[in-house]
Protein backbone atom coordinates (compact mmCIF):
# COMPACT_ATOMS: atom_id res chain seq x y z
CA UNK A 1 0.00 0.00 0.00
CA UNK A 2 1.30 3.45 -0.86
CA UNK A 3 1.27 5.59 2.25
CA UNK A 4 -0.11 9.11 2.19
CA UNK A 5 1.27 11.51 4.76
CA UNK A 6 -1.86 13.52 5.39
CA UNK A 7 -2.03 16.48 7.68
CA UNK A 8 -3.32 15.27 10.96
CA UNK A 9 -3.85 11.61 11.48
CA UNK A 10 -5.47 9.28 9.08
CA UNK A 11 -7.84 6.39 9.07
CA UNK A 12 -10.05 4.94 6.42
CA UNK A 13 -13.36 3.31 6.39
CA UNK A 14 -14.89 0.15 5.08
CA UNK A 15 -17.47 -0.30 2.39
CA UNK A 16 -15.39 1.77 -0.02
CA UNK A 17 -13.42 1.05 -3.21
CA UNK A 18 -11.66 -2.30 -3.13
CA UNK A 19 -8.36 -3.65 -4.34
CA UNK A 20 -8.26 -6.70 -6.59
CA UNK A 21 -6.56 -9.82 -5.22
CA UNK A 22 -4.56 -12.14 -7.46
CA UNK A 23 -7.37 -14.70 -7.32
CA UNK A 24 -9.88 -12.17 -8.68
CA UNK A 25 -11.57 -11.45 -5.35
CA UNK A 26 -11.94 -7.98 -3.94
CA UNK A 27 -10.13 -6.66 -0.90
CA UNK A 28 -11.12 -3.51 0.94
CA UNK A 29 -8.47 -0.82 1.08
CA UNK A 30 -7.32 -0.46 4.68
CA UNK A 31 -7.52 2.72 6.64
CA UNK A 32 -4.65 4.29 8.54
CA UNK A 33 -5.18 5.60 12.06
CA UNK A 34 -2.60 8.17 13.17
CA UNK A 35 -2.37 9.12 16.81
CA UNK A 36 -0.73 12.08 18.55
CA UNK A 37 2.25 9.93 19.63
CA UNK A 38 2.91 9.23 15.89
CA UNK A 39 1.51 5.69 16.06
CA UNK A 40 0.09 4.60 12.70
CA UNK A 41 -2.15 1.54 12.50
CA UNK A 42 -3.78 0.23 9.32
CA UNK A 43 -7.01 -1.72 9.17
CA UNK A 44 -10.71 -1.68 8.36
CA UNK A 45 -12.77 0.27 10.92
CA UNK A 46 -16.03 -1.45 11.74
CA UNK A 47 -17.62 1.11 14.03
CA UNK A 48 -16.99 4.20 16.13
CA UNK A 49 -18.82 4.92 19.39
CA UNK A 50 -18.23 8.58 20.21
CA UNK A 51 -19.48 8.57 23.81
CA UNK A 52 -17.33 5.57 24.67
CA UNK A 53 -14.39 7.07 22.77
CA UNK A 54 -13.81 3.74 21.07
CA UNK A 55 -13.21 2.47 17.59
CA UNK A 56 -13.42 -1.17 16.57
CA UNK A 57 -10.71 -1.92 14.01
CA UNK A 58 -10.16 -5.08 11.99
CA UNK A 59 -6.41 -4.95 11.50
CA UNK A 60 -4.04 -7.51 9.93
CA UNK A 61 -1.29 -6.26 12.26
CA UNK A 62 -3.40 -6.84 15.38
CA UNK A 63 -5.31 -9.86 16.64
CA UNK A 64 -8.48 -9.60 14.54
CA UNK A 65 -11.06 -7.03 15.57
CA UNK A 66 -9.59 -4.81 18.26
CA UNK A 67 -11.15 -2.01 20.31
CA UNK A 68 -8.96 1.11 20.40
CA UNK A 69 -9.33 4.30 22.46
CA UNK A 70 -9.86 7.45 20.36
CA UNK A 71 -8.75 9.92 23.06
CA UNK A 72 -5.56 10.72 21.13
CA UNK A 73 -6.70 9.85 17.62
CA UNK A 74 -6.02 12.75 15.26
CA UNK A 75 -7.53 11.70 11.96
CA UNK A 76 -9.19 8.98 9.99
CA UNK A 77 -9.04 8.92 6.22
CA UNK A 78 -11.72 7.40 4.01
CA UNK A 79 -11.41 5.80 0.58
CA UNK A 80 -15.02 6.10 -0.54
CA UNK A 81 -15.97 7.42 -3.93
CA UNK A 82 -18.49 10.27 -3.92
CA UNK A 83 -21.41 10.30 -6.31
CA UNK A 84 -21.01 12.53 -9.34
CA UNK A 85 -24.20 14.56 -9.51
CA UNK A 86 -24.93 16.91 -12.39
CA UNK A 87 -26.94 19.90 -11.19
CA UNK A 88 -28.19 23.13 -12.74
CA UNK A 89 -26.54 25.03 -9.87
CA UNK A 90 -24.42 24.56 -6.77
CA UNK A 91 -25.37 26.48 -3.64
CA UNK A 92 -22.54 26.87 -1.13
CA UNK A 93 -23.42 27.86 2.45
CA UNK A 94 -20.53 29.11 4.58
CA UNK A 95 -21.16 28.63 8.29
CA UNK A 96 -20.25 31.06 11.06
CA UNK A 97 -17.00 30.10 12.82
CA UNK A 98 -16.86 28.41 16.22
CA UNK A 99 -15.94 30.96 18.91
CA UNK A 100 -12.30 32.02 18.27
CA UNK A 101 -11.54 29.20 15.86
CA UNK A 102 -10.69 30.38 12.33
CA UNK A 103 -12.15 27.35 10.55
CA UNK A 104 -15.43 27.91 8.68
CA UNK A 105 -17.60 25.02 7.62
CA UNK A 106 -19.00 24.93 4.11
CA UNK A 107 -21.77 22.73 2.81
CA UNK A 108 -23.10 22.49 -0.70
CA UNK A 109 -26.27 21.29 -2.37
CA UNK A 110 -29.20 22.43 -4.48
CA UNK A 111 -31.08 25.39 -3.00
CA UNK A 112 -34.69 24.30 -2.52
CA UNK A 113 -36.05 26.78 0.03
CA UNK A 114 -35.12 30.09 1.64
CA UNK A 115 -37.06 32.11 4.20
CA UNK A 116 -36.39 34.45 7.13
CA UNK A 117 -35.40 31.58 9.44
CA UNK A 118 -33.99 28.76 7.32
CA UNK A 119 -32.06 27.78 4.19
CA UNK A 120 -32.76 24.34 2.74
CA UNK A 121 -30.20 22.48 0.64
CA UNK A 122 -30.82 19.16 -1.06
CA UNK A 123 -27.72 16.93 -0.99
CA UNK A 124 -26.92 13.47 -2.33
CA UNK A 125 -25.10 12.51 0.89
CA UNK A 126 -27.60 13.59 3.59
CA UNK A 127 -30.89 14.29 1.84
CA UNK A 128 -32.43 17.67 2.64
CA UNK A 129 -30.61 19.74 5.24
CA UNK A 130 -32.48 22.72 6.71
CA UNK A 131 -29.93 25.24 8.02
CA UNK A 132 -30.60 27.88 10.64
CA UNK A 133 -30.15 31.10 8.70
CA UNK A 134 -28.76 32.98 11.73
CA UNK A 135 -25.79 30.56 11.75
CA UNK A 136 -24.99 30.93 8.03
CA UNK A 137 -22.37 33.54 7.21
CA UNK A 138 -22.92 33.65 3.43
CA UNK A 139 -24.80 31.90 0.63
CA UNK A 140 -23.20 31.76 -2.82
CA UNK A 141 -24.51 30.10 -5.96
CA UNK A 142 -22.41 28.75 -8.83
CA UNK A 143 -23.19 27.16 -12.18
CA UNK A 144 -20.08 24.98 -11.89
CA UNK A 145 -18.75 22.93 -9.00
CA UNK A 146 -17.34 25.51 -6.54
CA UNK A 147 -14.17 23.56 -5.72
CA UNK A 148 -11.60 22.04 -8.05
CA UNK A 149 -8.64 21.20 -5.81
CA UNK A 150 -7.94 21.19 -2.09
CA UNK A 151 -4.71 19.86 -0.59
CA UNK A 152 -2.01 18.70 -0.71
CA UNK A 153 -2.91 15.25 0.58
CA UNK A 154 0.24 13.60 -0.74
CA UNK A 155 2.44 13.31 -3.86
CA UNK A 156 -0.23 11.66 -6.03
CA UNK A 157 -1.07 13.90 -9.01
CA UNK A 158 2.05 16.04 -8.65
CA UNK A 159 5.10 15.96 -10.92
CA UNK A 160 8.55 17.44 -10.39
CA UNK A 161 10.63 19.20 -13.01
CA UNK A 162 13.58 17.27 -11.61
CA UNK A 163 11.78 13.99 -12.30
CA UNK A 164 11.98 12.53 -8.78
CA UNK A 165 9.46 14.02 -6.35
CA UNK A 166 10.87 12.16 -3.32
CA UNK A 167 14.30 13.62 -4.02
CA UNK A 168 13.11 17.21 -4.13
CA UNK A 169 9.94 17.35 -1.99
CA UNK A 170 8.58 16.01 1.30
CA UNK A 171 4.86 15.60 2.03
CA UNK A 172 3.55 15.52 5.61
CA UNK A 173 0.71 17.03 7.62
CA UNK A 174 -1.06 18.16 4.41
CA UNK A 175 2.02 20.25 3.61
CA UNK A 176 4.67 19.95 0.92
CA UNK A 177 8.22 21.04 1.75
CA UNK A 178 10.95 21.75 -0.78
CA UNK A 179 14.42 20.19 -0.50
CA UNK A 180 15.98 21.97 -3.49
CA UNK A 181 15.18 24.41 -6.29
CA UNK A 182 13.27 21.92 -8.42
CA UNK A 183 9.61 22.93 -8.84
CA UNK A 184 6.49 20.82 -8.43
CA UNK A 185 3.29 21.00 -10.52
CA UNK A 186 -0.13 19.45 -11.08
CA UNK A 187 -2.98 19.86 -13.56
CA UNK A 188 -6.09 21.57 -12.18
CA UNK A 189 -9.21 22.74 -13.96
CA UNK A 190 -9.34 26.51 -13.43
CA UNK A 191 -12.87 27.90 -13.89
CA UNK A 192 -13.67 31.14 -15.72
CA UNK A 193 -13.85 32.92 -12.37
CA UNK A 194 -11.41 31.36 -9.94
CA UNK A 195 -9.87 31.85 -6.54
CA UNK A 196 -6.41 30.34 -6.03
CA UNK A 197 -5.11 30.41 -2.46
CA UNK A 198 -2.24 28.89 -0.51
CA UNK A 199 -0.12 29.45 2.60
CA UNK A 200 3.66 29.69 2.40
CA UNK A 201 6.11 29.25 5.32
CA UNK A 202 9.83 29.91 5.15
CA UNK A 203 12.89 29.75 7.39
CA UNK A 204 14.85 32.79 6.26
CA UNK A 205 12.94 34.83 3.68
CA UNK A 206 10.28 34.15 1.00
CA UNK A 207 11.83 33.44 -2.41
CA UNK A 208 9.64 31.44 -4.81
CA UNK A 209 7.42 31.53 -7.91
CA UNK A 210 3.81 30.46 -8.42
CA UNK A 211 2.88 29.64 -12.02
CA UNK A 212 -0.65 29.07 -13.33
CA UNK A 213 -2.24 28.52 -16.76
CA UNK A 214 1.05 26.78 -17.67
CA UNK A 215 1.14 24.44 -20.66
CA UNK A 216 3.98 22.19 -19.41
CA UNK A 217 4.18 20.71 -15.93
CA UNK A 218 7.63 19.22 -16.50
CA UNK A 219 9.32 22.59 -17.03
CA UNK A 220 9.92 25.26 -14.35
CA UNK A 221 9.95 27.83 -17.17
CA UNK A 222 6.95 26.93 -19.40
CA UNK A 223 6.18 28.85 -22.56
CA UNK A 224 2.83 30.29 -21.49
CA UNK A 225 1.01 31.28 -18.32
CA UNK A 226 1.30 33.63 -15.39
CA UNK A 227 4.29 33.85 -13.06
CA UNK A 228 3.85 35.35 -9.58
CA UNK A 229 7.34 36.03 -8.22
CA UNK A 230 8.07 36.63 -4.54
CA UNK A 231 11.59 37.85 -3.79
CA UNK A 232 11.92 38.67 -0.10
CA UNK A 233 10.34 42.16 0.05
CA UNK A 234 9.26 42.43 -3.58
CA UNK A 235 6.48 40.84 -5.62
CA UNK A 236 5.92 40.88 -9.36
CA UNK A 237 3.40 39.27 -11.69
CA UNK A 238 4.38 38.44 -15.27
CA UNK A 239 1.99 37.29 -18.03
CA UNK A 240 3.07 35.33 -21.10
CA UNK A 241 0.05 34.65 -23.33
CA UNK A 242 0.05 32.67 -26.59
CA UNK A 243 0.36 34.87 -29.68
CA UNK A 244 0.49 37.96 -27.48
CA UNK A 245 3.17 40.27 -26.20
CA UNK A 246 4.51 39.63 -22.72
CA UNK A 247 3.15 41.82 -19.95
CA UNK A 248 4.50 42.93 -16.60
CA UNK A 249 1.27 43.07 -14.60
CA UNK A 250 2.32 44.01 -11.05
CA UNK A 251 5.52 45.23 -9.40
CA UNK A 252 5.05 46.01 -5.70
CA UNK A 253 7.02 46.21 -2.46
CA UNK A 254 5.90 43.74 0.22
CA UNK A 255 8.16 44.82 3.07
CA UNK A 256 5.63 43.62 5.64
CA UNK A 257 6.93 40.08 4.98
CA UNK A 258 10.46 41.06 6.06
CA UNK A 259 9.88 39.99 9.67
CA UNK A 260 7.26 37.34 8.93
CA UNK A 261 7.69 33.58 8.61
CA UNK A 262 4.37 32.81 6.95
CA UNK A 263 1.76 34.44 4.73
CA UNK A 264 -1.49 33.54 2.98
CA UNK A 265 -1.65 34.36 -0.72
CA UNK A 266 -4.93 34.69 -2.65
CA UNK A 267 -5.29 35.26 -6.40
CA UNK A 268 -8.68 36.25 -7.79
CA UNK A 269 -9.05 35.57 -11.52
CA UNK A 270 -11.76 36.63 -13.97
CA UNK A 271 -10.71 35.19 -17.34
CA UNK A 272 -12.95 37.49 -19.42
CA UNK A 273 -11.43 40.54 -21.12
CA UNK A 274 -13.42 42.95 -18.96
CA UNK A 275 -12.80 41.05 -15.73
CA UNK A 276 -10.90 42.39 -12.73
CA UNK A 277 -8.09 40.26 -11.28
CA UNK A 278 -6.30 40.78 -7.98
CA UNK A 279 -3.54 39.54 -5.66
CA UNK A 280 -4.00 39.60 -1.87
CA UNK A 281 -1.47 38.77 0.85
CA UNK A 282 -2.90 38.15 4.32
CA UNK A 283 -6.22 39.68 3.21
CA UNK A 284 -4.51 42.90 2.06
CA UNK A 285 -4.81 43.93 -1.59
CA UNK A 286 -1.39 44.12 -3.27
CA UNK A 287 -2.44 44.87 -6.83
CA UNK A 288 -5.13 44.46 -9.49
CA UNK A 289 -5.23 44.28 -13.29
CA UNK A 290 -7.88 44.35 -16.02
CA UNK A 291 -8.17 44.39 -19.81
CA UNK A 292 -6.61 40.99 -20.58
CA UNK A 293 -8.32 38.03 -22.19
CA UNK A 294 -7.27 34.91 -20.32
CA UNK A 295 -9.75 32.64 -22.11
CA UNK A 296 -6.98 32.02 -24.65
CA UNK A 297 -4.95 30.14 -22.03
CA UNK A 298 -5.43 26.40 -22.50
CA UNK A 299 -2.81 25.24 -20.00
CA UNK A 300 -4.06 23.71 -16.74
CA UNK A 301 -0.80 23.37 -14.81
CA UNK A 302 -0.10 25.09 -11.48
CA UNK A 303 3.54 25.16 -10.29
CA UNK A 304 5.30 25.97 -7.02
CA UNK A 305 8.95 26.74 -7.74
CA UNK A 306 11.52 27.53 -4.99
CA UNK A 307 14.17 30.04 -6.05
CA UNK A 308 16.89 28.94 -3.65
CA UNK A 309 17.84 25.88 -1.63
CA UNK A 310 16.34 27.10 1.65
CA UNK A 311 13.27 24.92 2.40
CA UNK A 312 9.82 26.41 1.98
CA UNK A 313 6.44 24.96 2.94
CA UNK A 314 3.24 25.18 0.90
CA UNK A 315 -0.09 24.22 2.47
CA UNK A 316 -3.78 25.06 2.27
CA UNK A 317 -3.65 24.97 -1.53
CA UNK A 318 -7.09 25.58 -3.00
CA UNK A 319 -8.49 26.23 -6.46
CA UNK A 320 -12.15 27.17 -6.17
CA UNK A 321 -14.98 28.90 -7.97
CA UNK A 322 -15.24 32.65 -7.31
CA UNK A 323 -18.33 34.86 -7.53
CA UNK A 324 -16.39 37.73 -9.17
CA UNK A 325 -16.75 40.11 -6.21
CA UNK A 326 -13.51 41.24 -4.55
CA UNK A 327 -13.41 41.56 -0.75
CA UNK A 328 -14.64 44.93 0.47
CA UNK A 329 -11.97 47.38 1.54
CA UNK A 330 -12.15 48.58 5.17
CA UNK A 331 -13.31 52.07 4.13
CA UNK A 332 -16.18 50.47 2.19
CA UNK A 333 -17.47 48.55 5.21
CA UNK A 334 -19.63 51.32 6.60
CA UNK A 335 -22.50 50.89 8.98
CA UNK A 336 -25.82 51.25 7.22
CA UNK A 337 -28.90 52.61 8.96
CA UNK A 338 -31.28 49.68 8.74
CA UNK A 339 -34.26 52.03 8.82
CA UNK A 340 -33.11 53.50 5.49
CA UNK A 341 -32.58 50.13 3.87
CA UNK A 342 -34.99 48.78 1.34
CA UNK A 343 -37.05 45.89 2.60
CA UNK A 344 -35.75 42.53 1.45
CA UNK A 345 -32.33 41.09 0.77
CA UNK A 346 -29.70 41.87 -1.82
CA UNK A 347 -29.56 39.21 -4.53
CA UNK A 348 -26.67 39.43 -7.00
CA UNK A 349 -27.06 37.92 -10.46
CA UNK A 350 -24.48 36.40 -12.79
CA UNK A 351 -24.45 39.41 -15.13
CA UNK A 352 -23.78 41.87 -12.29
CA UNK A 353 -27.39 42.99 -11.78
CA UNK A 354 -28.65 43.42 -8.22
CA UNK A 355 -32.23 42.78 -7.09
CA UNK A 356 -33.59 43.82 -3.68
CA UNK A 357 -36.48 41.60 -2.67
CA UNK A 358 -37.72 38.68 -0.65
CA UNK A 359 -38.01 35.06 -1.71
CA UNK A 360 -41.63 33.93 -2.05
CA UNK A 361 -40.98 30.41 -3.27
CA UNK A 362 -38.49 28.12 -5.00
CA UNK A 363 -39.81 25.55 -7.45
CA UNK A 364 -37.88 23.42 -9.95
CA UNK A 365 -34.91 25.76 -10.17
CA UNK A 366 -36.99 28.96 -10.34
CA UNK A 367 -37.05 31.59 -7.58
CA UNK A 368 -40.11 33.82 -7.21
CA UNK A 369 -39.16 37.21 -5.74
CA UNK A 370 -41.33 39.93 -4.29
CA UNK A 371 -39.81 43.36 -5.02
CA UNK A 372 -40.78 47.02 -4.88
CA UNK A 373 -41.41 46.88 -8.64
CA UNK A 374 -43.53 43.75 -8.58
CA UNK A 375 -43.12 39.99 -8.48
CA UNK A 376 -40.34 38.60 -10.68
CA UNK A 377 -38.91 35.19 -11.41
CA UNK A 378 -35.20 34.35 -11.55
CA UNK A 379 -33.60 30.98 -12.42
CA UNK A 380 -31.38 29.91 -9.51
CA UNK A 381 -28.52 29.15 -11.93
CA UNK A 382 -28.44 32.86 -12.85
CA UNK A 383 -28.07 33.95 -9.21
CA UNK A 384 -24.64 34.40 -7.63
CA UNK A 385 -25.21 35.32 -3.99
CA UNK A 386 -27.88 36.14 -1.42
CA UNK A 387 -27.00 38.70 1.27
CA UNK A 388 -27.82 37.44 4.74
CA UNK A 389 -28.27 39.30 8.03
CA UNK A 390 -25.20 40.69 9.76
CA UNK A 391 -26.68 39.51 13.06
CA UNK A 392 -25.18 36.04 13.10
CA UNK A 393 -25.34 33.74 16.12
CA UNK A 394 -22.25 31.91 17.30
CA UNK A 395 -21.84 28.19 16.72
CA UNK A 396 -21.07 26.27 19.90
CA UNK A 397 -18.11 23.96 20.35
CA UNK A 398 -19.46 20.54 21.32
CA UNK A 399 -17.94 17.53 23.04
CA UNK A 400 -17.17 14.83 20.46
CA UNK A 401 -17.08 17.33 17.58
CA UNK A 402 -15.25 15.99 14.53
CA UNK A 403 -14.26 17.79 11.34
CA UNK A 404 -15.38 15.90 8.22
CA UNK A 405 -13.58 16.81 4.98
CA UNK A 406 -15.41 16.46 1.65
CA UNK A 407 -13.61 14.92 -1.32
CA UNK A 408 -14.07 18.11 -3.34
CA UNK A 409 -12.67 20.27 -0.53
CA UNK A 410 -14.22 22.04 2.42
CA UNK A 411 -15.50 20.46 5.61
CA UNK A 412 -18.29 20.41 8.16
CA UNK A 413 -18.15 20.12 11.94
CA UNK A 414 -20.41 17.47 13.44
CA UNK A 415 -20.96 16.23 16.99
CA UNK A 416 -20.29 12.58 16.27
CA UNK A 417 -22.72 10.03 17.64
CA UNK A 418 -21.76 6.92 15.69
CA UNK A 419 -20.07 5.77 12.51
CA UNK A 420 -20.10 2.48 10.67
CA UNK A 421 -19.15 1.16 7.25
CA UNK A 422 -21.86 3.15 5.46
CA UNK A 423 -23.14 6.00 7.61
CA UNK A 424 -21.98 8.78 9.90
CA UNK A 425 -24.59 9.97 12.39
CA UNK A 426 -24.19 13.23 14.21
CA UNK A 427 -25.60 16.55 15.34
CA UNK A 428 -24.96 20.14 14.34
CA UNK A 429 -26.41 23.28 15.87
CA UNK A 430 -26.78 24.47 12.28
CA UNK A 431 -29.07 21.71 10.96
CA UNK A 432 -29.80 19.37 13.86
CA UNK A 433 -29.45 15.58 13.66
CA UNK A 434 -28.48 14.07 10.31
CA UNK A 435 -27.15 10.90 8.70
CA UNK A 436 -24.37 11.22 6.13
CA UNK A 437 -23.25 8.79 3.47
CA UNK A 438 -19.67 8.01 4.51
CA UNK A 439 -18.56 8.14 0.87
CA UNK A 440 -18.97 11.94 0.95
CA UNK A 441 -15.86 12.34 3.10
CA UNK A 442 -12.17 11.85 2.39
CA UNK A 443 -11.07 12.03 6.03
CA UNK A 444 -12.32 12.83 9.52
CA UNK A 445 -10.38 14.72 12.20
CA UNK A 446 -10.93 13.84 15.85
CA UNK A 447 -10.30 15.77 19.09
CA UNK A 448 -10.37 19.04 17.17
CA UNK A 449 -10.87 21.29 20.23
CA UNK A 450 -7.81 20.00 22.10
CA UNK A 451 -5.06 22.59 21.53
CA UNK A 452 -2.46 20.39 23.23
CA UNK A 453 -2.69 18.11 20.16
CA UNK A 454 -2.18 20.89 17.61
CA UNK A 455 1.57 20.41 17.32
CA UNK A 456 1.09 16.71 16.60
CA UNK A 457 -1.76 17.52 14.18
CA UNK A 458 -0.28 20.42 12.22
CA UNK A 459 3.41 20.25 13.02
CA UNK A 460 5.49 23.05 14.58
CA UNK A 461 7.39 25.94 13.04
CA UNK A 462 10.60 23.99 13.60
CA UNK A 463 9.21 20.85 11.89
CA UNK A 464 10.93 20.96 8.53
Amino acid sequence: MKKLLLAPALFLIAGLPSLAEDDGTKKERPSILTFSDKSRISGIPKSVEAEKKQIILDSPSLEGQTTLNTGKLLEMTLHGKPEEIEADHYALATIKGHFRDSHRDTIRGRLTDLDDETITLETWYAGKLTLRRSLVHSLDIFNQSPSFYNGPDGPEGWVSAGGDIDKYWTFKNRTMISKARSGIAREVEIPDKAKISFTANWKSSPYFRLLFFSDDGSDDYPGTGYSLNVQRTYMSVYRNAPNDRNNDIISESIRNLLEAETAEFTIYLDRSKDGTNAIYIDDKEIGTWTGVDDTKFKGKWIHFVPQNTSPIKFSGISVAQWDGILPAKPEEEEEVDTEDQLEGQEIRLANGDVVIGTVKSIDEGQVSLSTSFGDVGVPIKLMRSVALSNKIDEVRMETNDVRCWFHEGGYITVKLKSLDEKTLKGYSQVWGDAEFDINAFSRIEFNIWRPELDTARYGSSSDW
